[in-house]
């Protein structure tokens, strides 16, 4: 069942529901919480769900929640499986946490919060990594695959390596932030929606998740299954065949950046596993332990970060020459 208003809803959206307002009220309620303007910015989100829930308001879906357009500056996410009844909502907002707010590729972290709903920033018009997960419920086998292939592929590996920097010295500062005792962080990369591009950038647009008792869980071998592994949250990627070479592009910038950043590689059985899927997507055959351990001993004997990237380069190149086809 997708997200629609009870059918109780009883509010007029003419005047309540100008996005503009809602705007200046969520632009004061930051700026000076008051509770007055909590609660006048509550009955204007209210009266004006029923025009943002619109199909030409729609931006995205991932396997929780939709996401629709308020303005350009801000953006409404509501939980995908759920009945939304304005009556039942709270009396007033209430400001978000700013846990991430120093993490500059994020924009998942509510700004304010009503009841389920959270307005976001708006990351504006932007291309999700994979397939788009409302075109696969629609799409054939065949036009996933060629989505896949020429329109995914293209776009991510010309994306600037300085953007896949940015987004993994981000994911590293994630593993740095506690949620409370033996509570860590951690992003969803099994859908790779969950990272989009826009003017050549890279942001994490969902809720980040609560791991309990593994810290620096986000590696390198995350960002290589949404990069490389997935093309959809329920489904893996094709194997590239004459684009095997923009593959190879994204893993080279993907590992160069978790390089500079200091992330971990793998942590897990089930990162070693997607490095093995990672390194099959891009016609390596070498063995993945061997991969792994090469990468590791680079960054030991080379902590200047300069250095390092060209020794990693180099490996890398090394490592596309010797199976047939040059990255």
């Amino acid at each position: 069942m997708n997200t629609i208003l009870s059918p109780k809803l009883n509010y007029s959206p003419n005047f309540y529901g100008h996005s503009r307002q809602i705007q200046t009220q969520i632009d004061k309620v930051l700026k000076y919480p008051e509770n007055n303007i909590e609660v006048k910015l509550a009955n204007t989100i209210k009266h004006g769900l029923s025009t943002i829930l619109t199909r030409e308001k729609f931006i995205e879906e991932g396997t929780q929640n939709k996401v629709y357009k308020v303005t350009r500056k801000y953006a409404l996410r509501v939980p995908r499986k759920s009945v939304i009844e304005p009556d039942h909502l709270p009396d007033k907002v209430t400001r978000g946490k700013g846990i991430f707010a120093n993490l500059k590729s994020y924009f998942g972290e509510a700004v304010i919060e009503l009841g389920k709903l959270q307005i976001l920033r708006n990351v504006g018009k932007h291309c999700p990594a994979g397939v788009p997960e409302h075109l696969t419920k629609v799409y054939s086998q065949n036009r996933i695959k060629k989505y896949y292939l020429n329109h995914y592929l293209p776009r991510f590996a010309a994306i600037p390596q300085s953007a896949y920097d940015t987004l993994a010295q981000d994911i590293n500062k994630l593993n740095e932030i506690k949620l409370g005792p033996r509570r860590f962080c951690i992003f969803d990369s099994l859908n790779p929606n969950n990272i989009v591009t826009r003017n050549g950038k890279l942001y994490l647009v969902d809720e980040i998740d609560t791991l309990c008792d593994r810290s620096y869980s986000n590696t390198t071998a995350k960002l290589l299954e949404v990069f490389i592994n997935r093309a959809s949250c329920n489904l893996e990627s094709p194997f590239a065949g004459d684009k095997l070479p923009l593959v190879r592009k994204i893993f080279k910038k993907v590992v160069l950046a978790s390089s500079k950043a200091n992330l971990l590689h793998a942590n897990s059985n089930w990162d070693f596993k997607n490095w093995e899927k990672a390194l099959q997507k891009c016609n390596i055959k070498n063995d993945t332990a061997d991969v792994l351990n090469t990468l590791d001993n680079i960054e030991n004997k080379y902590p200047e970060i300069n250095e390092r990237t060209q020794k990693t380069k180099l490996y890398l190149d090394k490592l596309f020459l010797s199976n047939h086809i040059s990255g």
